[in-house]
């Protein structure tokens, strides 16, 4: 017989032998492997995750004047949009003006943009009405008592025009002061065509790529004086702050888990090899050798490991599609490297903890067990 042979008749034997010691270990080994299947599964799409979260933040990078400036050329919107068709802009031109007698800001912005670049903001009407007319922040409409459909008239020096509420919109922000209208609506009253007061982008990506974008588009616009662009930090920084904190904990937790499933399973081979002493006994007075001896052992071990590793590679990838669909409201795919991983990461585990019991082999003394002593 084939010395491969005798190796798998033997590691069979002994895990069919001894179903109690066998269910101990594989549960220790499928509770390792499902939690490593959760948490890589969850490490690995997490930054992706994030990314869409903070993507209702609305933009991460602005265009604005350069030093005391007020506007620049529109031609920068037409500039990036052209070199970088995949970045979303949002132009703006501000001016105050007057309604009802009182001062208020006017925002002039492509309204039907509005919703795409600010998912997070409550009213917005639907884009044929807004194209129709203006869009009054909360705050704004409070203090003069607009609702949708109320006709007013809006005055910028000596100019003026009429205008319908199309919606009331909540934000959260200075916008929730304003009056929003068509960009051309503004350009038309103050005469400002082809100015913007501002331009906001949404580049997709995690923090680090939105970093590099901004990088280029830096570099890009150092020729043009009028214009420089900057970071909104608070959301490229809580994103990268809020992913690695995160990841960080995956990886302690999984590291945790694993070092209790070490100690488990040696405990579980530990009694596996003081239990089959005269086994160990006889195989080295037939001529067994110390580490032919101890392969049996790793032997037994990768095999449950490796069943280990398909059971919890699948409830694994379970808890994390719950865990994604029940926090971000979307799924995950399963992932080949994760796959790899996490048979890997098993088999590692169960043969660490069967390397430092079975180094008692050599200690053992034929003679002596087999005289039973």
């Amino acid at each position: 017989m084939a010395r491969w042979q005798m190796l798998w008749r033997v590691v069979g034997k002994a895990l069919w032998v001894r179903p109690g010691k066998l269910f101990l270990s594989m549960t220790a080994l499928t509770v390792g492997a499902t939690l490593a299947s959760a948490f890589l599964s969850l490490y690995f799409d997490l930054p992706e995750k994030m990314s869409s979260e903070f993507r209702t933040l609305g933009p991460n990078l602005i265009v604005a004047p350069r030093g005391g400036g007020e506007t620049f050329p529109a031609s920068v919107q037409v500039e990036l949009s052209t070199a970088y068709p995949e970045i979303d802009g949002l132009p703006w031109l501000y001016a105050v003006g007057r309604a009802a007698g009182r001062d208020v800001i006017l925002g002039g912005t492509d309204l039907a943009g509005l919703a795409p670049m600010h998912p997070g903001w409550q009213g917005l009407p639907s884009e044929a009405l807004a194209q129709e007319g203006l869009i009054a922040g909360e705050k704004a409409a409070a203090v003069f008592g607009w609702t949708p459909g109320t006709t007013v008239r809006i005055a910028y020096g000596g100019k003026e025009m009429s205008m319908t509420v199309a919606g009331i919109v909540s934000t959260g922000g200075s916008e929730d002061s304003q009056l929003l209208l068509p960009l051309a609506a503004v350009e038309s009253l103050t005469g400002l065509t082809g100015r913007l007061s501002l331009l906001q982008l949404a580049v997709h990506g995690t923090a680090a790529e939105v970093e590099s974008v901004w990088r280029q588009l830096e570099v890009r616009l150092s020729a043009a004086r009028e214009v420089e662009i900057r970071p909104l930090r608070p959301v490229l920084e809580s994103e990268a702050r809020v992913v690695m904190k995160v990841r960080s904990l995956m990886l302690g937790l999984a590291g945790i888990v694993l070092a209790l499933v070490i100690l488990s399973v040696l405990t579980t081979v530990s009694g596996r090899i003081l239990d089959r002493q005269k086994d160990i006994g006889v195989m080295k007075a037939l001529g067994g050798s110390d580490a032919g001896i101890a392969r049996f052992f790793m032997a037994e071990t990768a095999v449950q490991a490796l069943f280990a590793a398909v059971l919890g590679l699948g409830a694994g990838f379970v808890l994390a599609r719950m865990a994604a669909v029940r926090i971000f409201h979307s799924a995950i795919a399963l992932r080949w490297d994760v796959a790899a991983a996490v048979v890997g990461i098993t088999l590692a585990v169960a043969l660490i903890a069967t390397a430092l019991p079975a180094r008692w082999i050599r200690r053992m003394d034929a003679a002596v067990i087999l005289r039973g002593e």
